[in-house]
């Protein structure tokens, strides 16, 4: 964090970069816990009271089209005055521009109790049938009505464009709360200085970044002066979602933590420099050190988070460079000689190396090629700015097929590859995924066969000495009778054929194409075992 001060004739000012994680700071509040822990004059973390509430939204499917998520939460006892107000507001559209991504990932709302009768109904509704005054509007209008002719409408009007269906938020006597992420209604999501209790909701895609973002609210709340209960959020499919601000306990190695930093912590130290970053200490114990995360703080995802933590607390520039005590000579790692070799063995036989994206889309992955995106495991991507792309690549064939229909107009043959990374998820790594690197091959011609494709993977898994053998399989995207899986030492490591008829009409190919893929990571672990 860098805090720079400045100052004019009236009042001193205080400016403050925040990095990017750091959304506990993103208020006065914040940023004043941060100060007070830091230099020491607070010690102990709090333990936020949250009382049980008895009220609910409930989730209609048809959330689902336009918007699916909301969490929420009610503030009572609300010191209010015009700074508070001023504050409460400053926090929502900073939030709003920056972990919201302008509304797109999160929009936050805020109403009175008074106005609302629960259970609150999120559902999506024809924007033609939405019907309420919005903030700002001394008229009702519909919901297209709002994104054409009312300012902040116009200003969010690319958030709900393409959809037939609208989010809304009703009371159950029907009243309009809101039309998010656009507009709250003049009616009932109109804030003044007499209320004292608060309704506050969020809606976007990712439940866990919702969450994040209300437990930084709902604290911030408390800090102030506020009291809070919770509400059970029902959604569709019986999952319910209710607002926890409990301390999350876990542990860290000393010697890991020192490692990683590359200094010599003492055990004595250690709660020091957790305290001024905000954690509670509880104990060490044959270098396992105990502590608890405040909910605020939602940028803590594994150790080296943690152990950052205390580099900062103990001093980046206080940290003593320091040369390793090795001698050793540089060299390339035995499995980059291997894909090398693999890859100047393709180009000797004419082949074309490509180096595609690794984000794609479902479209490409799974639908294109006849396979349902159901009966696969893959890292999705819910809130990627880019259009049409959603997920990371799990196959390298789609990019060779879609690489093959840019260059159509190009003559035949045309004979490609890739030899690059595909993420596979793992829940028994850290990350949940893990790194396989894939060689796709293909051949557009129309002479393609199975037998041409063939004659390549003997040349190049024989060439650089890898026995392997042929058993036929069937696969949506190939050829029954014209594809066959790879197996080295009994294991299979990808599979070879004739791309199916459906699939070259889906990539819009106008001559047969034949392709095999393996998983080069298996094949040199199996022949160096």
């Amino acid at each position: 964090m860098d805090i720079k001060g400045e100052s004019n004739d009236k009042d001193p000012q205080l400016k403050i970069e925040i990095t990017a994680e750091k959304m506990d700071m993103i208020s006065t509040v914040g940023i004043a816990r941060a100060i007070k822990f830091y230099l020491g004059y607070e010690k102990n973390i709090s333990n936020f009271k949250l009382k049980k509430g008895n009220n609910k939204v409930i989730v209609d499917k048809s959330s689902e089209i336009s918007r699916p998520k909301i969490v929420a939460a009610i503030v009572r006892n609300v010191p209010m005055s015009q700074n508070f107000l001023d504050e409460i507001i400053a926090i929502q559209e900073k939030i709003h521009d920056s972990f919201g991504r302008n509304r797109k990932k999160a929009a936050i709302g805020i109403y009175p109790i008074d106005k609302i009768s629960f259970p609150v109904h999120f559902k999506s509704e024809k924007p033609i049938e939405i019907k309420f005054q919005p903030l700002g509007s001394d008229i009702s209008i519909n919901g297209n009505e709002i994104l054409e002719i009312h300012e902040t409408g116009k200003k969010f009007k690319h958030l709900l464009e393409g959809y037939e269906f609208f989010p809304i938020l009703k009371d159950s006597k029907g009243e309009v709360l809101s039309m998010p992420p656009i507009i709250n209604s003049h009616n009932t999501g109109r804030v003044e200085l007499s209320h004292k209790d608060l309704f506050v909701e969020l809606t976007g895609f990712n439940l866990t970044h919702l969450d994040n973002i209300l437990k930084v609210l709902i604290t911030t709340f408390i800090e102030m002066g506020c009291s809070v209960e919770s509400v059970k959020v029902e959604y569709p499919n019986k999952e319910i979602y209710e607002l926890n601000l409990e301390n999350t306990k876990d542990k860290i190695n000393l010697n890991y933590v020192n490692k990683l930093i590359g200094i010599e912590l003492k055990e004595k130290e250690v709660e020091n420099l957790l305290n001024k970053m905000q954690y509670g200490f509880s104990k060490i114990e044959n270098k396992e050190i105990e502590f608890e995360i405040p909910p605020y703080k939602s940028d803590v995802f594994n150790d080296c988070d943690v152990a950052d933590d205390i580099a900062r607390a103990y001093g980046y520039n206080n940290i003593i460079p320091k040369f390793p005590n090795i001698s050793s000579i540089g060299n390339t790692l035995e499995f980059s000689d291997f894909r090398n070799q693999i890859n100047q063995t393709l180009i000797s036989l004419g082949f074309l190396e490509l180096y595609s994206y690794m984000l794609t889309s479902t479209k490409y992955q799974f639908e294109m090629l006849n396979l349902e995106e159901k009966y696969f495991k893959f890292i999705k991507l819910p809130d990627s700015a880019e259009e049409g792309i959603n997920m990371i690549r799990t196959l390298i064939l789609p990019e060779n097929l879609r690489s093959l229909v840019i260059n159509r107009k190009n003559k035949y043959p045309q004979k490609i590859f890739e030899n690059g990374f595909t993420i596979q998820e793992d829940l028994k790594t850290e990350t949940l995924a893990r790194d396989e690197v894939h060689l796709s091959c293909s051949i557009a011609d129309p002479k393609s066969n199975y037998t041409q494709i063939k004659s390549i993977l003997d040349s190049v898994l024989k060439l650089n000495e890898i026995q392997f053998e042929i058993k036929e399989c069937i696969k949506p995207y190939l050829i029954e009778g014209r594809s066959a899986e790879i197996l080295v030492k009994g294991k299979s490591v990808g599979f070879i054929g004739e791309i199916h008829p459906q699939v070259l009409e889906n990539f819009s190919l106008i001559v047969p194409v034949s392709s095999f893929e393996i998983n080069l990571i298996k094949i040199f672990e199996l022949i160096n075992n």
